[in-house]
């Protein structure tokens, strides 16, 4: 909110009042906006983009790490598990801010505007990596370098009980890496081999 804020020579209330109106709107017809692959937290790094459509680096790292060889199923099997997941998910967030606040949202209220630092495709991927014990809680904060260990905790803590749920706990991975370079190399290794 504070980048666009910035950008836009506004205050950073404007921007988070016309995003909760425009979301509003997106939900009274039916249509969810959903997350942007990409992410920027400056505005050099979005005006580059917008500029030379170079792909931000943290979108390249979730790709890479979405990898069928690392996730243990297809990239179309994990769309579909995320699609699946996602109002339970939605439901979730509500369900903790219900219990944070102690009664129904203010009217007015922002409401969770703008989105976690990770997205529902990105939290199931970090989800499954960990509960395929390819690595720790450090080894994907530093591989992802602008989330914190405890963030991916509670993403795991979060998704953990939806897979269970449904049956969907991924099985162990025969390898597990033991630093970020280590899983990134593999990642980046395990895109360069053609699958079927």
């Amino acid at each position: 909110m504070k980048l666009l804020a910035d950008m836009l020579e506004v205050t950073p209330e404007c921007v988070g009042h016309l995003v909760a109106e425009t979301r509003r709107v997106l939900e009274d017809h039916g249509h969810q906006s959903g997350y942007a692959p990409s992410r920027f937290t400056r505005a050099d790094a979005l005006m580059a983009f917008l500029d030379t459509d170079q792909t931000p680096p943290r979108t390249r790292i979730m790709e890479s790490l979405s990898h069928p060889r690392l996730t243990g199923m297809s990239r179309a099997e994990l769309d579909e598990l995320t699609r699946r997941l996602a109002p339970r998910q939605i439901a979730q967030v509500e369900r903790a801010s219900y219990q944070r606040r102690g009664a129904e949202r203010q009217p007015g209220s922002r409401g969770g505007v703008f989105p976690q630092k990770l997205g529902d495709r990105e939290r199931v991927v970090v989800a499954i990596l960990y509960l395929r014990k390819l690595c720790t809680l450090d080894v994907l904060a530093d591989a992802l370098g602008d989330v914190s260990r405890s963030s991916i905790g509670n993403v795991v803590r979060e998704i953990r009980p939806l897979l269970a749920e449904g049956g969907l706990l991924p099985p162990p991975a025969a390898t597990r890496y033991r630093t970020a370079p280590d899983l990134l190399t593999a990642a980046d290794e395990q895109t360069d081999t053609p699958t079927s």
